[in-house]
């Protein structure tokens, strides 16, 4: 099977669409049923800095994505004519049309099927409109459709209206907690307990719940701190700028660390020091935040909504989101533990995570890929 993987982002690359490129390209590339590879990635993706050098598999640039439009630009035909592809793998949710060969599309961001907003803004919202128009197109059109969990295939095959049949689920796999780890050159809380939680400062996320839950928590657990890994972007600043308000209203402005995105080895220190990690997302596909959160042991509260429970499932306690009571009294009993509690509750998660397997995701999205293949 000759197979082109087409990255059809707006130009960019998500840090969990890196992860899935690396961990699946060798992968792929290593199995007897894959003849040659072509991955094809905007220049915006940076891929010539990451993506390794592999036997089978060659590189080349394309176009970004751009709506309302399904067929390859012209430099990308070019390649494509002389690779003589059998099979397209699109690992997001877009579609082009080249010589009507057999698409394969994996389905990682839910949220415009949802209706889930993203931000705020007249752009924004035009945005969501197109891509949720253009997720509906390569579902449709697509011949197979992966998607990272059990929770989005019903989605798809109940609210959504799509054939079960033709959707996979088929879980990410998890990475190796690193070694070494070390904290920000500058961090407020050295030496003191907090909770941490982590990912894209995004409206479902629900970051409001941790912060109305806080204090609370501080009357039961004084000096508690919250500390939040992860950048906003411009649609979502005005957000961003509220979740600060609020803080400031509930006289927590000097209790939250807004820590940005951290490189690997900070991230994975906060990880594994916190004294809790709590999750608030009201909307996931997957989330690889939970999964890193289990890997590392953390004692962990987290939403019931979305892909949640079917991640951590019994590792982690439960709240409603918008339940901040609850919340509250969910952290708290993790912080009560005792150490012996801790370290049960850490192992479990630990055993959890691992059965999350690079090799039985590739394994798996072979079988799709094979099955939409064009017969011999």
């Amino acid at each position: 099977m000759r197979l082109a993987i087409l990255n059809l982002t707006g130009g960019g690359v998500s840090g969990g669409h890196r992860k899935y490129l690396l961990n699946m390209l060798p992968r792929l590339a290593v199995s007897p049923e894959v003849g040659e590879i072509l991955c094809a990635s905007p220049a915006g993706m940076g891929g010539g800095d990451w993506l390794p050098a592999l036997p089978k598999v060659s590189y080349s640039a394309c176009e970004p994505f751009r709506p309302f439009r399904h067929a390859p630009d012209s430099a990308l035909r070019t390649v494509l004519d002389a690779f003589k592809p059998d099979l397209l793998f699109i690992p997001v949710e877009r579609y082009i049309n080249y010589k009507d060969l057999p698409v394969v599309v994996m389905l990682q961001n839910m949220a415009p099927l949802a209706g889930v907003k993203t931000g705020t803004g007249l752009k924004e919202l035009l945005v969501a409109a197109a891509r949720r128009h253009e997720t509906r197109i390569a579902l449709d059109r697509a011949a197979a459709v992966i998607v990272p969990t059990e929770f989005v295939k019903g989605f798809l095959s109940g609210k959504a209206g799509f054939p079960a049949g033709k959707i996979t689920a088929v879980h990410y796999g998890h990475n190796p907690v690193p070694v070494s780890t070390h904290p920000p050159a500058t961090f407020p809380f050295a030496g003191k307990e907090f909770v941490f939680t982590a990912g894209s400062i995004e409206s479902y996320r629900g970051l409001e719940d941790l912060i109305r839950a806080l204090p609370g928590l501080k009357e039961k657990r004084p000096g508690i701190k919250l500390v939040v890994a992860g950048g906003s972007r411009p649609a979502t600043e005005k957000y961003f700028s509220w979740l600060k308000g609020l803080a400031a209203g509930l006289d927590l402005s000097g209790d939250i660390a807004w820590s940005g995105n951290l490189p690997e080895k900070e991230l994975s220190w906060f990880y594994t020091n916190c004294a809790a990690f709590a999750l608030t997302s009201r909307m996931e596909s997957f989330c690889f935040v939970a999964l890193e959160a289990i890997a590392h042991g953390c004692n962990t509260v987290s939403t019931d909504s979305a892909c949640l429970p079917e991640i951590f499932r019994d590792t982690a306690l439960y709240y409603q989101p918008g339940d901040e009571k609850n919340l509250s009294s969910a952290l708290f009993t993790i912080l009560s533990r005792t150490e012996a509690e801790r370290h049960a509750a850490g192992s479990a998660a630990a055993a959890r995570a691992a059965s999350f397997s690079w090799d039985a995701a590739a394994a798996a999205t072979l079988e799709v890929l094979k099955k939409a293949a064009p017969a011999a």
